[in-house]
């Protein structure tokens, strides 16, 4: 097992300038080291990037996922959850089905805690949705969702 100090097992980049102690003009970078980035497509303000950025990089879509919310939400978020992807399954044209909220708005065990949760960061982000036009195809749906979600 080498470790993260040995020459072998780093990687090295010159620097444009000397940055003095204890880098000088290189950075070294163990084997390790690994950069994950995120964007959601739904963001509007950062679906495009540049050509000759994006070919540098590799894309995987990712679904909301109920068994994250199965063994790390409560009853009141798995119901929340199943029933809001639902709407967005049987209603949602295909462009639209990328602004399926993730699973991570429906995380909690504690339900006193989920209902906050819910309305205060999923149903913003529904409204949002509904004011930009974004689901307007099925907004009579989602506004039923916020008013069930308002209820709780």
């Amino acid at each position: 097992c080498s470790s993260d100090l040995d020459p072998e097992s780093r990687r090295e980049i010159d620097l444009p300038y000397d940055f003095g102690e204890p880098f000088h003009q290189r950075l070294y970078l163990p084997q390790n080291l690994h950069i994950l980035g995120t964007m959601n497509s739904a963001d509007r303000s950062i679906a495009i990037v540049d050509v000759a950025v994006r070919r540098r990089f590799a894309f995987l879509s990712l679904w909301p996922d109920l068994e994250v919310v199965q063994d790390h939400g409560c009853p009141l978020t798995r119901r929340a959850f199943t029933e809001l992807i639902s709407i967005f399954v049987e209603h949602a044209p295909d462009e639209a089905l990328a602004l399926a909220p993730g699973h991570s708005y429906f995380l909690g065990k504690d339900e006193t805690q989920a209902r906050v949760n819910l309305r205060t960061t999923l149903a913003p982000l529904l409204e949002e949705y509904l004011i930009q036009g974004y689901v307007s195809g099925f907004a009579e749906s989602i506004r039923g969702y916020l008013q069930r979600l308002e209820a709780l």
